[in-house]
């Protein structure tokens, strides 16, 4: 059987050699390609799975709900403050 020296870490992927795999400190940018790369198929599905929700019941009451919160935010484009109780006297 064909035995390499080399392995991918399993957080990051990247080919390390055996000898040195206690040293292997994962970068940040190949970690997060890892990543994306192990996530493909379910990034890939997220477009038809947003589409059917936003179709159903609830994703187009979701919708409405957003865009009516949207209309009613001031010119500033900050949320609205809700009403503040006057503070109680002793």
């Amino acid at each position: 059987m064909f035995s390499s020296r080399f392995m991918p870490c399993p957080d990051c992927g990247a080919s390390l050699d055996l000898a040195e795999r206690d040293e292997h400190t994962c970068l940040h940018e190949r970690w997060l390609e890892y990543e994306i790369f192990r996530l493909r198929d379910e990034i890939a599905q997220l477009d038809s799975q947003l589409r059917r929700y936003l179709a159903s019941p609830r994703g187009r009451f979701e919708t409405w709900y957003a865009e009516r919160r949207r209309d009613r935010r001031p010119p500033n484009g900050s949320p609205q403050q809700p009403p503040q109780e006057p503070p109680q006297e002793p």
